[in-house]
């Protein structure tokens, strides 16, 4: 295909994805079946009633000099590069706009949202658990509000981590302006998403929109602090929707900020999170390598009593083992021998995994 002609298609799909009145779904639909935008207007043009749709193609031809003028890339939803999570969702935008170096197709995605007033045990929970996603091939999405969306993002960036921002408007603004500095970093590594073109505004009604795309290139979202409702909710119930992993954090059972990160637990929607070790284990993920501390750690380690050794080799030979079993052959107080479990795994002789089953932690 010529490059005259990829404009032409280009100038087509613009087009199409500003049809009023067309749900995604159907649009995404319409767009996988013909394969083209261009022969989907020809096959239009020959029905007496879908003639009659109006195609916007001036607004796309405007659309097209901003794009040429400002490099912008554009992924069509028939392109192999467009995010392949999203893709997968009935609902994804049949056009993207992306400004930056980043790759999309990465093996890990996280996406992290919040409240804008936060406190700072989010900060802590983020900056905790970025740092203990470092050692993956990974990439953290977000909004680029103020809040918990600008600590994930910077954070990201701090570690050298890529990161997305999925904007509610188009790629001739940048909203909130605070953010300007932290998205022209975030170019270097990562970049910039939208579905939108440029001159539209950032729109309340535009946000729900643009947090579908935050559930949808990610395998899991994180919400750490919001109330019952806002754009946190609705991006973990899209994440839910399309079958994705959520998380929160639980928080305070009595501060605003955590009854939305607890309805979502309490109703099923997330797990809850409760640190970068067990969202690992939770998602399958790999570990990271044991850091010189743990190794210092494990070497120094405190001299059990002769029944902490007797569980440590009953959880050798039988793992995984649950909490019961042991119970049962030791003949312990159930309070005594969570002690000693608990003990047992911090000094890091044990792990717990899902379902209260015990292994024996090697190196």
């Amino acid at each position: 295909m010529t490059q005259q002609r990829s404009m032409e298609e280009l100038m087509y799909l613009i087009a199409f994805s500003k049809m009023k009145n067309i749900p995604d779904a159907t649009k995404k639909e319409q767009l996988i079946q013909f394969n083209s935008a261009k022969i989907l207007f020809d096959y239009c043009q020959q029905d007496s009633i879908l003639k009659k749709l109006f195609w916007p193609l001036d607004l796309a031809k405007r659309e097209i000099e901003f794009i040429v003028k400002h490099q912008i890339q554009t992924h069509s939803i028939v392109d192999n590069h467009y995010p392949n999570r999203l893709k997968h969702c009935e609902d994804a935008p049949i056009l993207l706009y992306q400004k930056g170096n980043g790759n999309f197709q990465v093996p890990y995605t996280l996406s992290i949202v919040g409240t804008r007033a936060h406190t700072r045990q989010a900060f802590t929970i983020i900056h905790e658990l970025i740092e203990g996603l470092k050692h993956l091939n990974i990439a953290i999405i977000s909004g680029l509000a103020l809040g918990i969306d600008s600590i994930a993002h910077q954070t990201a960036l701090d570690h050298k981590i890529p990161t997305w921002a999925v904007l509610g408007h188009g790629l001739d603004q940048i909203y909130p302006t605070q953010n300007r500095k932290m998205a022209i970093e975030m170019l270097e590594q990562g970049g910039l998403l939208t579905e939108f073109t440029h001159q539209t505004s950032p729109m309340q009604f535009h946000f729900p929109k643009r947090n579908r795309i935050v559930a949808g290139m990610a395998d899991a979202t994180l919400v750490v602090e919001t109330d019952t409702k806002g754009g946190s909710m609705i991006t973990a119930s899209q994440a839910f929707k399309y079958n994705r992993d959520v998380f929160a954090a639980p928080g305070k059972i009595h501060d605003p900020k955590s009854r939305g990160c607890l309805a979502l637990i309490k109703n099923n929607i997330a797990h809850l999170y409760h640190d970068p070790l067990h969202f690992l284990e939770a998602m399958q993920w790999p570990l990271p390598p044991p850091s010189k501390s743990m190794i210092k750690n494990q070497q120094i380690s405190i001299q059990w009593d002769e029944i902490a050794k007797q569980i440590i080799d009953f959880i050798d030979i039988h793992s995984p083992v649950n909490e019961e079993t042991i119970l049962e052959h030791f003949s312990l107080e159930p309070m005594i021998l969570n002690a000693k479990l608990l003990d047992l795994e911090l000094d890091g002789a044990i792990e717990r995994q899902a379902g209260n089953q015990y292994t024996r932690k090697i190196g």
